[in-house]
């Protein structure tokens, strides 16, 4: 990957303070290295309502300074309250049906030191809260009149503000990453297995490159702390060809953290070099869609919100395996030819036909 949008000042920055991990890093941390759905999870880790609001913010709905913010959480939380009373068939107490503060249903759902039909209920209504939100999100996209470019700009610019943040609070060695053109993204589906109606999920592509290996994970928590909300990774989409299990138990001293990672897996794709070493997952990052110019809130912004999502790669790699990356078979040149000989297989040439 070529440094086209994003080039950092790779001058090493002062020492600081070791960010240290939390249990809701964790969780964000075991979807970024293993892929999967916060739909599957039996549990949640937070603590206060700072983590709530925090988590919230990520996703541009700030219920500590916007009202319309607050009625937008209660209106999701309703939307999946009937929907579990009516397709489900659940029925709930008062308490779980009308919380208070909606922001008590985290809370409630992240008490895991006893069984509570309670606990599981809330988490039963916090995973149709994200399905409902995220197909809100795509129906504000589809109602919304812009051009793609301006919503990648707009996805481009949110990432750019957070790697300068990083820059100045993280011991980064390079933060970069670019956009594919057109003949690249041709040439991506051509080379895939699938079709040609294929994801591209690389249109807009980050790469954070650590010091050192250790400073990986710590710097995935901060991504998720300060940019990337944990529910918005792609399920089955992430690679993890870099991380060992014992690597990550020295990362942290938090218990759940050990034993949820895999020998290296082989890369997805498979135009990569067999050496190729990198944490790799993809995101539908939130952006709010009406800073496009010409694109006006509605009356009701509690209905829809004000986010779309926008498909992002990251790749977090430290310095070493950067550089080792850039050698061999896993060189981007390399990479380029096997990805072009695919295409040639595919349209029933050879390599040597084009001469």
């Amino acid at each position: 990957m070529r440094p086209d949008i994003i080039e950092i000042d790779e001058t090493p920055p002062p020492t600081r303070e070791p960010l240290r991990l939390t249990a809701l890093d964790k969780d964000a941390i075991l979807l970024a290295l293993t892929g999967g759905s916060v739909v599957d999870w039996t549990g949640l880790s937070f603590r206060t309502y700072d983590d709530v609001n925090a988590f919230l913010r990520l996703w541009m709905c700030d219920v500590s300074q916007n009202g319309w913010a607050r009625e937008r959480l209660q209106y999701v939380y309703n939307q999946a309250v009937n929907y579990l009373e009516e397709h489900v068939g659940l029925t709930f107490r008062h308490e779980v049906r009308r919380p208070r503060d909606v922001r008590d249903a985290f809370l409630r759902a992240s008490m895991r030191d006893r069984f509570s039909r309670d606990r599981i209920q809330y988490c039963a209504v916090l995973k149709l809260m994200h399905v409902i939100n995220h197909l809100e999100m795509q129906e504000l996209r589809s109602q919304c009149a812009f051009r793609e470019i301006d919503l990648i700009n707009l996805a481009n610019e949110k990432v750019l503000d957070a790697a300068e943040r990083m820059r100045a609070n993280f011991p980064l060695r390079a933060f970069y990453g670019n956009r594919k053109t057109r003949p690249s993204v041709i040439t991506k589906l051509l080379a895939k297995r699938e079709s040609t109606a294929a994801t591209v999920f690389d249109k807009l592509r980050f790469r954070v490159v650590t010091e050192t290996r250790e400073e990986i994970v710590p710097a995935l928590a901060w991504l998720f702390r300060n940019l990337v909300p944990f529910p918005s990774v792609i399920p089955g989409e992430s690679v993890n060809s870099l991380l060992t299990e014992a690597e990550l138990d020295s990362a942290s001293d938090l218990p759940e953290l050990r034993g949820i990672l895999h020998p290296a897996p082989t890369p997805v794709n498979p135009d990569s070099g067999s050496v190729y070493r990198v944490v790799n997952f993809i995101v539908d990052l939130p952006v709010p869609v009406y800073e496009i110019p010409g694109v006006q809130p509605p009356t009701h912004r509690a209905l829809l919100g004000e986010v779309v999502p926008v498909m992002v790669e990251f790749q977090v790699v430290d310095a070493e395996s950067e550089a080792r990356n850039e050698e061999g078979e896993s060189r981007h040149d390399a990479y380029k030819l096997r990805q072009r000989a695919r295409v040639y297989e595919r349209l029933g040439r050879s390599p040597q036909a084009r001469r």
